[in-house]
């Protein structure tokens, strides 16, 4: 596993030193680690957001990625740090707070470990910053060829969040607002097969969220509606999005992550 992709998720931000130094724990250890930032602008303390982001992200990977996901509020208390391997051969490691939760239910758990062997630690562990003192020293480890139960003693499962579930019947489809680009545009939790069922390309649909009522055309892409029009497609994620094209809908309307929305038929006269 010497040429391992690692691969850092956090609400670190980069104004501080903390992701140098999560890098430098890496380098330390495997001066030839590729290290590849998915981003450390989740929203702060945000563990469904991060969960959201590492089931979408995780398709542009190959096998033998590290993922390390470093959004923990919860550092230094009796939460564990775990290491999950899939059954596609990917590497999560994280803390124990529901971060996995989307990539256990999609990629399924083939072996599951809490890090606990301090000799793949730094010499020292603060209990503020984890990501640094354990989770990085042990993904550089991992990419080295040490095996995943050399991290510790294995595990029977996470602790799993409870995520909303789209909700469909013939003329309406329930589903939640997940996450919010920088674009304005939303996210939802309506997988692609559940919103094929429902309608189809170039139908317009009534959509009601944070009060308001819009038409909505289902489309492929922005393109395919005027500039300023209000569009549903499928992202590149795989889930159902809403947009204003060439405008932030999330501004606009100043919808919230977990909002709830409501698309319905638009029964003809």
């Amino acid at each position: 596993m010497s040429s391992s992709i690692i691969a850092l998720l956090s609400d670190l931000g980069t104004r501080d030193y903390f992701v140098g130094a999560i890098k430098g724990a890496i380098l330390s250890v495997n001066p030839d680690a590729k290290i590849v930032d998915i981003t450390h602008e989740v929203p702060k303390y945000d563990v469904r957001g991060a969960a959201l982001i590492l089931a979408q992200v995780v398709k542009a990977f190959p096998e033998g990625t590290i993922f390390v996901s470093i959004v923990d509020p919860g550092v230094g208390t009796d939460r564990k740090c775990v290491l999950l391997k899939t059954k596609n051969e990917l590497f999560f490691i994280a803390p124990d707070n529901g971060v996995l939760t989307l990539v256990a239910e999609q990629l399924g758990v083939a072996e599951l470990y809490e890090i606990t062997n301090r000799d793949l630690m730094m010499s020292e562990v603060s209990p503020t910053f984890h990501g640094r003192d354990i989770m990085a020293p042990v993904a550089a480890h991992l990419s080295l060829g040490v095996k995943p139960s050399e991290v510790g003693p294995e595990l029977k499962g996470i602790k799993l969040l409870k995520l909303p579930r789209p909700k469909a019947t013939e003329t309406e489809l329930r589903g939640h607002i997940m996450s919010v680009d920088d674009f304005g545009n939303l996210a939802t939790n309506i997988d692609a097969s559940t919103i094929s069922k429902f309608a189809r390309i170039d139908e317009d649909l009534a959509v009601a969220v944070a009060s308001k009522v819009l038409t909505v055309k289902f489309a492929r892409t922005f393109g395919e509606v005027m500039l300023g029009g209000y569009l549903c497609y499928i992202g590149s994620s795989g889930m159902l999005e809403l947009a204003k094209n060439m405008g932030n809908l999330a501004g606009e309307l100043k919808i919230k992550i977990g909002d709830e929305l409501i698309i319905r038929k638009i029964l003809m006269k």
